[in-house]
């Protein structure tokens, strides 16, 4: 952040008589690894604010209510920063900023750490969930396998300007069709099955890993009413796996297996039999998922505001999950 957005950011958190003594030099800028916030620690307050970047024709107080509201909701899973307050969007800080706690820690040490990523998000899956008139404002897709197949679709609509290797498009095309497919043949069987809080964008940089052994997931700005296969198979991707640097790594069947275990230890049996029958097709939509997000992310340049030594390990994780040889070698494990 610039010193004049932090003086403003300053001056607004200062108003409050919990932060009235703070000194300027307590606030403390970190570094830029995610795409849709910026964060500033306050020194000696166990607290993190975290300012949303607003979108062109965005509307801040909505998404500063929404992503508060999340916060909310994972709250009694103890396994997410608490929300400490609000600073309202305004001349100071335009986009606002919500205060939660500030999760001591590092990021996860993988694949030592994956079992408590499991259990933190098991933790959360397990929570009871509204009736449907009371999942609002939170998104609740009448079919997330359906959803996400439109997500993949208008992602890869974007393949021509990508730069794509043709045998890339040929693959992500075959995959596209199968995706499309495995929807529209288990329709019924997406409509009956259970939903959970999900976090959507689960890649194990988006956890923390604390003293004790814990986890917590910290990044909330995406949580839906879904299914719980689709986050788990997302933490173990490959493509998120490589998205981080700070806790990139490749995962053995043995480690995703742990991983499986702890988390169906903590969301109990009858949601962990559920998704467990459902895990493979859902890691194969979620490869796709994520990989088509990076067609996007090339097309686009959004990874490029990412800082310093972040957005090169982006643009070499993009190069690498879009090569055609990684397509190839990931498509092996689906048959």
């Amino acid at each position: 952040m610039s010193r004049p957005d932090l003086d403003n950011l300053f001056r607004a958190l200062t108003e409050r008589p919990q932060f009235a003594e703070l000194a300027p030099s307590e606030l403390i800028p970190l570094a830029g690894k995610g795409l849709a916030h910026s964060h500033v620690r306050v020194k000696g307050k166990s607290v993190l604010l975290r300012l949303p970047r607003l979108r062109s024709g965005e509307n801040a107080g909505e998404r500063l209510s929404l992503e508060a509201e999340m916060f909310t909701r994972a709250a009694p899973s103890d396994a997410t920063p608490r929300l400490r307050g609000t600073i309202v969007p305004g001349a100071l800080v335009p986009g606002g900023a919500l205060i939660v706690d500030d999760i001591g820690g590092a990021a996860p040490r993988l694949p030592a750490d994956l079992p408590a990523l499991g259990t933190a998000m098991g933790s959360i899956h397990k929570m009871k969930v509204p009736d449907e008139a009371g999942r609002a404002p939170l998104a609740a897709p009448a079919n997330p396998v359906a959803a996400t197949v439109a997500t993949i679709d208008a992602n890869l609509a974007l393949m021509d300007k990508a730069g794509l290797d043709q045998k890339a498009k040929i693959a992500f095309g075959q995959e596209l069709a199968w995706a499309k497919e495995f929807s529209t043949n288990n329709d019924k069987r997406f409509q009956g099955m259970t939903r959970s809080l999900c976090l959507y964008d689960t890649h194990p940089g988006n956890f923390i890993s604390a003293p004790g052994g814990r986890a917590y997931f910290v990044d909330i700005d995406k949580c839906l009413y879904s299914f719980a296969a689709l986050d788990l198979a997302h933490t173990c991707a490959r493509p998120a796996l490589a998205w981080d640097p700070d806790c990139a790594a490749s995962l053995s069947p043995a480690d995703i297996d742990g991983f499986m275990r702890a988390w169906a230890l903590r969301a109990g049996d009858a949601l962990a039999r559920e998704t467990l029958s459902a895990f493979r097709p859902f890691r194969r939509l979620v490869w796709l998922r994520t990989t088509s997000q990076f067609v996007r992310f090339r097309v686009e340049g959004t990874h490029k505001a990412l800082d310093g030594r972040y957005a090169d390990h982006a643009e070499k994780a993009i190069a690498a999950a879009l090569d055609v040889k990684t397509i190839a070698d990931q498509r092996k494990d689906w048959g």
